[in-house]
């Protein structure tokens, strides 16, 4: 199984109340917030995280990485 991809926006100040946000890719964080509230637009994002798993800007910090679950291997009843 593929780890799935997970994306942490923290704001440097509350959006709605919430300092931690996290997504399944970049473009779903400008589906619940506004884009002057992340302080950069979309395509400009993706340019500034290529090769990178960290971006920072006066507005916010967004991290990617892989989200981490438990294997789901069932061993097999000793005979």
């Amino acid at each position: 199984m593929e780890p799935s991809k997970v994306v942490h926006v923290h704001f440097k100040e509350p959006y709605e109340g919430m300092t931690d946000l996290y997504f399944s890719s970049l473009k779903a964080i400008y589906q619940q917030v506004p884009e002057d509230i992340i302080g950069i637009k979309y395509k400009s994002l993706t340019n500034a995280v290529r090769g990178k798993d960290c971006y920072e800007n006066k507005s916010c910090i967004i991290r990617s990485g892989a989200l981490q679950r438990m294997s789901n291997n069932k061993s097999k009843d000793k005979q």
